[in-house]
């Protein structure tokens, strides 16, 4: 969809979220989303605060995190993360009903007006892996999802060893892309969303289906919420069919 209908549509529902639907409380919608989300959330607030005049307070952690800061008793209205996640604490009776949201496939992020190297078959994604001075990536073993997923790829192409002996680690997407685009690292490799529109980088591209991890995402109120019709309310903005133009816009597969 072209950005200018998107615009349009943006401000068409602003002003029927403002004619048609009560005000919400005052009290900010905490939001405590994985950084897969950052991305589609930033774009979506903005307009569901000028309609209902609610803040949306939106902090991002990687998976891990977002799992130890509920299970702590963080205040939280709407928890996004993945569905594993989410089906998680749900069995600690942490997040009501699951909402799904989208799936998501890991990118490569190169600096921003790099030439876009070749990874489209087995034997190109290799030998990238292979040439690259520095590679970042999520650390496998700090609790976020793309970190594991990555390291099979790496020991299924039999090239795990050369690359951690050049491997820029990060616990977030944030920090792969700040990576790239500083020049620590030739290439980044981390969640779609995490890569598409961020300053400093340009999306590269999927990595090939025959090496690729689709991880589910979901969201859920938070059952301590303090503002649960204002999160209800912006989780039912998020899935809509504008939301769900701002999800695709950022990278994600979105079936509905």
């Amino acid at each position: 969809m072209p950005l200018s209908k998107i615009v349009r549509l943006l401000a068409s529902l602003t002003v029927l979220l403002a004619t048609q639907l009560p005000a919400m409380a005052q009290e900010p919608v905490r939001v405590l989303a994985t950084g897969v989300f950052a991305t589609a959330l930033e774009s979506l607030a903005a307009p569901f605060e000028v309609a209902r005049g609610t803040k949306i307070q939106l902090s991002i952690g990687n998976a891990g995190e977002v799992a130890a800061r509920v299970a702590a008793g963080e205040p939280a209205d709407l928890v996004m993360t993945s569905s594993a996640g989410i089906k998680a604490l749900a069995k600690q009776n942490a997040v009501a009903d699951e909402v799904a949201i989208g799936k998501m496939r890991l990118g490569v992020a190169i600096r921003t007006g790099a030439a876009k190297p070749d990874f489209s078959s087995t034997e190109a994604l290799k030998a990238l892996l292979l040439s690259a001075d520095k590679i970042a990536y999520i650390d496998p073993n700090g609790g976020g999802t793309a970190g594991p997923a990555f390291e099979k790829i790496l020991v299924s192409l039999g090239v795990a060893d050369a690359v951690h002996a050049k491997a820029v680690l990060g616990k977030t997407g944030e920090e792969i892309v700040k990576a790239v685009a500083s020049g620590a690292a030739s290439i980044g490799m981390t969640q779609a969303s995490e890569i598409v529109g961020r300053n400093g980088v340009d999306f590269a591209g999927y990595l090939p289906d025959a090496h690729n991890v689709t991880t589910v995402y979901s969201a859920a109120l938070a059952t301590r919420s303090a503002n649960p019709k204002a999160a209800s309310a912006f989780l039912e903005f998020v899935t809509s069919p504008i939301g769900a133009d701002q999800f695709r816009r950022a990278g994600w597969d979105i079936e509905r």
